[in-house]
């Protein structure tokens, strides 16, 4: 009996492995779904364990010029995914926007769409760097759940779309994710260039808005296939929206404590001073009718 237990989960990794797309699963990276995990994990465990307590009895890196180099090739990175890979599928007249099957075909336009997808895999291992930089500058307030489970998921959810099904329903998220990113980085990279610049940044709010609004369009995007019968896997569209819905949730706790807390402050502060001007006028016309009765009894 504990034999067939212990048989089981190599039964299941196994048949597990049986439904994974022909096409990419001899591809590195993508034969077994454990030099992934080993990457994502060594991440996880290097900014939240070895990378701060490395860092802790150094001062920050001074690596404004490098962050602001990365976060222009991140720009270009993002733009050449957005409408490279968009000309092949939702910027051209050949792809569904309501339902789009998987293809498993392996004629050369096909699989020259199937290689960007491994290469955008590659691109969300790169993000990575994000944090690496935040750990090197002692930001590690910016380490939060939100930032490492975000770059967590994403990698392990492009992963599983080329593991199991590259293209199809499933190039919708990270052509919108492309095109957030274009903004995104271009935001990091005006931040990067000093404090100068801040007056120019007022639109940092609206940036987490436009994040918010991707993955409700994705959230409901992904559901399409459930109303449109064209074939695709149902199991990805539960990924799809379950993804969707937890960085949703992430993304508006992010909101509600950093811009609402941030308006509350302002709100306070600015109480308090009109208060402050309110009761020094109200001081000033009780001297000054104070000092008109005075002379009108001298009188």
């Amino acid at each position: 009996m504990l034999s067939q237990y212990l048989k089981q989960p190599v039964y299941w990794y196994d048949w597990m492995m049986s439904k994974g797309d022909p096409r990419t699963s001899n591809w590195p990276l993508l034969g077994s779904p454990f030099p992934m995990i080993s990457i994502i994990a060594s991440y996880v465990y290097f900014v939240k364990v070895i990378g701060p307590a490395w860092m802790k009895n150094k001062k920050p890196f001074s690596i404004e010029r490098v962050i602001i180099v990365y976060n222009i090739i991140q720009v270009l990175l993002s733009a050449f995914f957005f409408f490279y890979g968009g000309s092949m599928t939702y910027l051209s007249t050949e792809y569904s926007w309501l339902c789009q099957p998987i293809s498993y075909a392996t004629d050369p336009a096909t699989m020259k769409f199937v290689n960007l997808g491994w290469y955008y895999l590659l691109l969300k291992i790169f993000e990575f760097t994000d944090t690496i930089f935040f750990i090197l500058r002692k930001k590690f307030s910016h380490i939060s759940a939100l930032h490492v489970v975000h770059h967590s998921s994403v990698a392990w959810g492009i992963w599983i779309g080329m593991k199991f099904g590259a293209g199809g329903h499933n190039a919708f998220f990270p052509f919108i994710n492309c095109f957030v990113h274009m903004i995104m980085y271009a935001y990091y990279c005006l931040a990067a260039l000093g404090p100068h610049m801040k007056p120019y940044l007022w639109w940092k709010k609206y940036l987490t808005i436009m994040q918010m609004v991707q993955f409700v369009v994705a959230f409901i995007h992904g559901l399409l296939p459930l109303y449109f019968d064209c074939d695709f896997p149902p199991g990805f569209v539960y990924i799809i929206i379950g993804n969707a819905a937890l960085f949703l949730v992430m993304f508006s706790n992010f909101y509600r404590k950093a811009y609402r807390k941030e308006d509350g402050e302002k709100i306070r502060k600015h109480g308090i001073t009109n208060v402050r001007h309110l009761y020094n006028g109200l001081k000033k016309n009780d001297f000054y009718q104070n000092n008109k009765d005075f002379k009108r009894k001298e009188n």
